[in-house]
């Protein structure tokens, strides 16, 4: 099929009814806006994705502050889940930390070291795979192959029926159209059914992405009786029976409705005929000259098939076959013959019947049709026994007894098939059903008796114009002149290689693919037109409402072209990804105001608030600021200050420290067993500004030495952080 028109697709949100009405919810757009689409949530789930790992870290933190005392390491990692960075990154700094601390795993017994520094890296390396699996899934909800569409219908038509005079004339416009459209539909249900019937690997294949569902599936029986008089068949019990089952045209034909579809059933039963049963033999002699000049005599004959009265012409030979043709061409060739069924009921259509079939053919219950199959000069490498491609006869190499291989044992052989039609409402009471019969009775039967509402009605009426209007069946199956069977494939230069017995079983079901691909075609073609301009002025426009409705409900599918995107599942992202968001900026400073007015745990967010990367850095600078206003979130001075930040040297080298306006103070530590004494003084001086003995958790004394110029060190009392929690570093 001929790729669908970007004009012909309807863009925007609507509902796959044969995936469910959760699953089937689906926005469609072009494959720009789809690729645009997923880039953009690849960074939402990202960025969400980080907005979870910091509510993560926060009720990590408050589960791990304790007023109890721990171990340096322990510190740091809260603060590096305070001031969080992306996963990865908290990752890195606890491997850090973990590494940093590793001496100490001979101090710390057993499993502790391992359970303190080295089990907390497991929580950000799972988020780290958590965000890199969602940022993958998170395009799942896009599909950009393969896509379901939903047709406009701005072309959307029935053929025009056409009146006996316009059949009779070949050279009509509308013939002419309308058999280019055959031929097209013909062509296209050969290549479809032959890649994409009966092959497992179908929906990897582009080209088999054209229809709601690749291929219709469909049964074979060969325990048959005779479809007609059991005089008439080669196999008295072998024959063939087709059937496709219950179809249901939402499903299987992409008639996008749940409660105004329909099912529909295709049955075909067909045997080889006996070649020599109802014939008439006419002898003749060809006389006149070879193209070498030589004289010519030869006898020849042809084979009349009396299978009933012929209505195009006025004779009693339903097909023939002649013996100088089948000596002059290397192909083989075919003639199909069709008899319909007409009801009272459906008056408005001409009778495309080509015989009438005598009474040993006669079938009022579905529609009858024979294929007469000529094998002409095709020379078979090895006898045939296949009932319908039956080669026997040896050929001679010329002026030898030698056999160069076998031909046809007859100048054609029939094959007869009745093709059956039921249609059924899977909404009425006991979901009733046609019984068996042609396209054009069982029609007739489903409008007037299935109760069907408006629309199923239209799809009905759909239906029946795929399969009589457009003829769409065995016969079309094997066009005319367009001769197409499997056993093709094997015969090369007019040699046949080896055909299975079976081989007439394997071309009807290869039949049986192809009609079945030209009704999704046609049902297609309804929607988006005949593919032509001039075919188009032919074309009916719907009138109805019901008509007009059946126009937006053709299903196709594409790829490459367009993207489908889950509705629920896009919904589902942007409003859980919001929430998570929303929680994560509103979580701590909700919890900060209302543990505030409790009097147990407000020390838990005290620590959440005092180990921010902000508190950190005021009591970094605390010494020589002192015009720090009280805040939780981003410290600031009241007066703008200017800082010199501490330069630390080597591993317990001093650390200096400068004021605005004064001279450099050197800062040094000295350790005695459990007692550190911080020692301060100003450069160029040698008695210490300020000394401070830590021992423990408290500060045991404080001296302070000469009049230091160093303001903002004088006086020196007990730090004080947030809500009264001791400064971690002040002097």
């Amino acid at each position: 099929m001929a790729d669908i028109a970007y004009d012909d697709v309807y863009l925007g949100p609507w509902v796959d009814h044969s995936e469910g009405p959760i699953k089937g919810a689906k926005i469609t757009l072009t494959s720009t806006n789809g690729a645009i689409l997923i880039a953009f949530l690849a960074l939402f789930v990202q960025y969400v994705g980080q907005h979870l790992w910091e509510i993560a870290c926060f009720a990590w933190h408050q589960s791990r502050s304790s007023q109890l005392p721990k171990l340096v390491l322990q510190y740091q990692q809260d603060i590096a889940l305070r001031n969080n960075g992306p996963p990865a990154q908290t990752l890195l700094y606890f491997t850090r930390i973990a590494w940093a601390w590793r001496h100490t795993r001979k101090q710390i017994r057993g499993f502790r070291y391992f359970r303190i520094a080295v089990v907390p890296l497991t929580l950000p390396f799972l988020f780290v795979a958590l965000l890199v699996a969602a940022g993958i899934l998170s395009s799942s909800i896009i599909d950009s192959t393969n896509v379901s569409i939903l047709l406009r219908g701005d072309k959307c038509g029935l053929w025009q029926i056409p009146t006996m005079d316009m059949l009779n004339d070949p050279t009509n416009t509308f013939t002419v159209e309308n058999g280019k459209y055959l031929r097209r539909t013909g062509d296209f249900g050969r290549t479809y059914a032959r890649k994409c019937y009966n092959n497992t690997d179908a929906h990897q294949s582009p080209s088999c992405q054209s229809f709601a569902k690749a291929s219709i599936p469909f049964t074979t029986t060969l325990t048959e009786t005779c479809p007609f008089n059991s005089t008439t068949c080669q196999l008295p019990d072998s024959n063939a029976r087709l059937d496709t089952g219950q179809i249901d045209s939402n499903a299987l034909f992409g008639i996008n409705s749940k409660t105004d579809n329909i099912n529909f059933r295709r049955v075909m039963t067909c045997a080889p005929i006996k070649p020599d049963m109802f014939t008439r033999r006419l002898n003749y002699t060809l006389i006149g000259t070879t193209t070498a000049g030589k004289p010519r005599n030869e006898s020849q004959y042809i084979i009349h098939w009396l299978y009933g009265p012929f209505l195009l012409m006025d004779t009693d030979a339903t097909a023939y076959a002649n013996s100088l043709q089948a000596t002059q061409i290397t192909d083989y060739t075919h003639d199909v013959i069709v008899r319909y069924p007409m009801d009272e009921r459906i008056a408005d259509i001409p009778d495309q019947s080509i015989f009438v079939p005598r009474d040993e053919f006669n079938r009022t219950d579905g529609d009858t049709q024979f294929v007469f199959l000529s094998g002409n000069r095709v020379l078979f490498s090895q006898p045939c026994d296949d009932p319908w491609f039956s080669a026997h006869e040896p050929y001679l190499v010329p002026n030898t007894t030698s056999v160069n291989g076998f031909l046809s044992d007859h100048l054609a052989v029939p094959m007869g098939c009745i093709e059956q039609y039921q249609f059924c409402n899977p909404h009425a009471p006991n979901q009733p059903c046609t019984p068996l019969a042609g396209i054009v009775p069982a029609t007739a039967e489903a409008f007037y008796n299935l109760k069907l509402n408006p629309v199923q009605n239209k799809t009905v009426d759909l239906i029946f114009n795929a399969v009589y209007a457009l003829q769409v069946n065995i016969g079309l199956g094997f066009l005319p002149n367009q001769p197409d069977y499997l056993a093709m494939d094997s015969d090369v230069s007019a040699y046949q290689l080896p055909l299975p017995k079976n081989q007439w079983v394997i071309e009807l079901q290869y039949g049986m693919n192809k009609i079945l691909t030209m009704m999704q075609r046609v049902i297609v073609d309804y929607a988006q037109g005949p593919g032509s301009v001039e075919a188009q002025q032919f074309i009916v426009k719907p009138s109805s409402t019901e008509q007009k409705a059946l126009c937006g409900k053709i299903r196709a599918k594409t790829n490459g072209r367009f993207s489908n995107v889950s509705t629920y599942g896009l919904a589902i992202t942007l409003i859980l990804g919001t929430l998570i968001v929303l929680v994560n900026t509103f979580l701590a400073p909700i919890l900060v105001k209302i543990r505030s007015y409790r009097k147990t745990g407000s020390f838990k967010t005290d620590r959440w608030t005092a180990d921010s990367m902000f508190q950190l850095q005021k009591a970094n600078f605390a010494t020589n600021v002192s015009s720090w206003e009280p805040t939780e979130a981003i410290p600031y001075t009241r007066y703008v200050d200017t800082v010199k930040r501490f330069d630390v040297k080597g591993k317990r080298g001093s650390v200096g420290l400068g004021g605005g306006g004064h001279g450099d103070v050197e800062l040094s530590i000295q350790r005695n067993n459990n007692q550190e004494t911080f020692v301060a003084k100003e450069e160029g001086k040698e008695s210490p500004t300020v000394k401070v003995v830590h021992r423990m958790d408290s500060l045991d004394t404080i001296e302070e030495h000469g009049a230091s110029p160093v303001s903002p060190v004088s006086p020196v009392d007990r730090a004080v952080g947030p809500r009264g929690l001791p400064s971690p570093t002040r002097f």
